[in-house]
């Protein structure tokens, strides 16, 4: 009720539900990005998170990798987590959009557990607890990298 009402933390939120599929709902990728768009209109970081994720994807829309960038480094640079997160994974794997870089994928990744694990991040600013795995064995993994290279 409180999205409908023009919440934008609500709206952020309730997009949330709708991609991980939590809180009684189906994942439901046309609808987190109704919400997350709406959210992210009235300048929501989490908002944005989720926007340029989706974007970035290109899920359920057209991929558009430079909005979809824009959107997660303005979010990331605003401390949350899931955008850290993400930028992450994307300098790991490396693709079209962002060459592959370890030093900036283990400064995303750091940053987003580090926030994640902070007491006064707020919990719309966290990640999924799948998705802080993740991001730990991927830290893992540069770690190891390095030692071998040392």
């Amino acid at each position: 009720k409180k999205a409908e009402a023009g919440d934008p933390e609500a709206m952020s939120d309730l997009s949330a539900c709708y991609i991980f599929g939590r809180s009684g709902l189906h994942e439901d990728y046309k609808q987190a990005y109704l919400w997350c768009s709406r959210a992210a209109d009235f300048n929501s970081v989490s908002g944005m998170a989720y926007r340029g994720m989706m974007l970035f994807m290109g899920r359920p829309v057209d991929q558009n990798e430079t909005e979809g960038g824009v959107l997660l480094g303005i979010a990331a640079g605003q401390n949350n987590a899931y955008a850290c997160y993400v930028l992450g994974c994307k300098y790991f794997q490396g693709d079209s959009a962002l060459p592959k870089n370890h030093k900036l994928a283990k400064y995303w990744l750091k940053k987003a557990v580090n926030l994640d694990q902070d007491e006064e991040t707020d919990s719309g600013h966290r990640m999924e607890p799948d998705a802080l795995e993740s991001c730990q064995r991927r830290l893992k993994e540069l770690e190891g990298d390095a030692q071998r290279q040392r």
